[in-house]
C-alpha cells in the first residue's frame, strides 16, 4: 500500500479554499488535527535549540522559559482575541521555533557587534600606548639635541650677518640685471613681430603650395601617359608643358616652323615627352627644391606664363586634367618663391634678433 501524508496550516484563508476547492481531503483522509503543545515539550524543545548556544546554564535556563512564556502569552491572548472579536490569531509550534530562531541570531548579531566594538578598543588603545612610548622616546631625543640647537642658533646668527652682506651686492647686480631684461623684453618683442609677420606672409603662400601637392598626389601614371601619348596636344596642354620644363631647366629644342616661314622655331613638346618617360617624373615635382629656385627661372615663369591668360587652371582644365594639376603646381611654385624672397630678409632679421636676446640671457646666467 501507499500511504500518502500531508501536512497544512490552518493559518489564513488558503486552507479554508483548498477545503472548498477539494472535499475529498475530508471525506476520503484520516484527519489528525495537532493541538497546542504542553508547557513540558515547549520546554524540552527551547532546551534542545539553545544546546549550542554559549551561554551559563542559569541564562539558558532562564531564557527558556522566557521563550515558553512569550508562546504560552501569545496563545492566551488570541484565544481572547477570538471570544472577543470572532477571529483567529493562530500560534502553531512553527511560530514557536521561528521565535527561538530569531533568539538565536539576535543574539548573534549582538554578540558579533560587541566584539567587534571590543576589538576597537583594544587596536585604540595599542595604538595610544606605542604613541606615549613614542613621545617617551622623542622628548629624551630632544634633551640630548639641546646643546647642538644652542651651537646651531649661533651658526645661524653668523650665517644672517654674511647674507645681510651679500643681499647688498646683490640688489646692486640686481638693477644691472632689470636694465640688461628690459633690453632683452624689447628684443623679444621685435623678435616675435617679425616672426609674426613672416608667418602672416608665409600663410599666403602655404595654401596655394599644399593645394598644388594634393592636385599632384590626385595624378596617376596613366594620367601623365595620356598626357605623352597625344599626337597633336591642345595649345593649353603644350603651354603647362613647357612652363613645367622651365621649372625644371630643360632647354626646349629647334623644330621647323610650322606655319611654313622657313625658319626654327624654340618648341618644348619634345623635351615635354622625354620628361614625361621618366618614371620618377611626379616624384621630382613633389621634392622639388622651393627653397633655392634659380632666379632665371622664375623671370621666364613671371615674364611668359604667369601674366598669360591662357595659362589658368580652369581654362587648361578643358584641355586636360593632368595638365591642370601641373599648372596649379607651377603657380604655387611661383607663389612660394615671391613670398619666400620676402620673408627671407626679415628671416635672418629675426634669427639676429632672437641671437642677440639669447646673448643677453646668457651673459645673466654667467653672471
Amino acid at each position: 500500500r501507499l500511504h500518502i501524508i500531508l501536512a497544512f496550516s490552518p493559518i489564513g484563508n488558503a486552507f479554508r479554499n483548498r477545503m472548498r476547492q477539494f472535499p475529498s481531503l475530508i471525506n476520503c483522509c484520516t484527519i489528525d488535527w495537532f493541538q497546542a503543545w504542553p508547557e513540558d515539550a515547549l520546554e524540552m524543545v527551547a532546551v534542545k535549540f539553545l544546546e549550542t548556544v554559549e551561554m551559563q546554564d542559569k541564562e539558558r535556563k532562564e531564557i527558556v522559559s522566557l521563550c515558553k512564556h512569550f508562546h504560552e502569552s501569545t496563545r492566551y491572548l488570541s484565544e481572547k482575541f477570538y471570544d472577543q472579536l470572532g477571529r483567529h490569531n493562530y500560534t502553531t509550534p512553527t511560530s514557536y521555533l521561528e521565535l527561538i530562531s530569531s533568539f538565536k541570531g539576535l543574539l548573534q548579531k549582538n554578540r558579533n557587534e560587541v566584539s567587534r566594538a571590543k576589538a576597537r578598543y583594544v587596536v585604540g588603545l595599542e595604538k595610544l600606548e606605542f604613541a606615549a612610548s613614542q613621545v617617551a622616546t622623542m622628548q629624551a631625543e630632544l634633551e640630548a639635541l639641546q646643546p647642538k640647537l644652542v651651537v646651531a642658533q649661533a651658526d645661524n646668527e653668523k650665517m644672517m650677518v654674511h647674507i645681510t652682506k651679500e643681499s647688498k651686492e646683490v640688489e646692486t647686480q640686481s638693477g644691472i640685471v632689470r636694465k640688461d631684461e628690459a633690453v632683452a623684453n624689447a628684443q623679444a618683442e621685435e623678435s616675435k613681430a617679425l616672426k609674426e609677420e613672416c608667418e602672416g606672409d608665409l600663410a599666403e603662400a602655404i595654401p596655394a603650395l599644399e593645394a598644388a601637392l594634393q592636385a599632384l598626389n590626385t595624378l596617376k601614371p596613366a594620367d601623365i601617359s595620356i598626357v605623352k601619348n597625344l599626337k597633336s596636344p591642345p595649345a593649353g596642354v603644350k603651354l603647362v608643358m613647357a612652363a613645367v620644363c622651365v621649372m625644371k631647366d630643360i632647354k626646349p629644342e629647334k623644330i621647323n616652323d610650322p606655319s611654313g616661314t622657313g625658319g626654327k622655331i624654340l618648341d618644348f613638346w619634345g623635351p615635354s615627352k622625354k620628361m614625361l618617360s621618366d618614371m620618377s617624373f611626379l616624384t621630382s615635382l613633389r621634392e622639388y627644391n622651393k627653397d633655392e629656385i634659380a632666379p632665371h627661372i622664375m623671370v621666364k615663369i613671371r615674364k611668359e606664363f604667369i601674366h598669360n591668360p591662357e595659362f589658368e587652371p580652369n581654362k587648361v582644365r578643358n584641355s586636360s586634367s593632368a595638365a591642370e594639376g601641373l599648372c596649379k603646381w607651377v603657380r604655387a611654385m611661383e607663389i612660394y618663391d615671391r613670398v619666400a624672397k620676402v620673408v627671407a630678409p626679415k628671416k635672418e632679421k629675426l634669427k639676429e634678433a632672437q641671437g642677440s636676446s639669447g646673448n643677453v640671457v646668457c651673459h645673466h646666467g654667467l653672471a
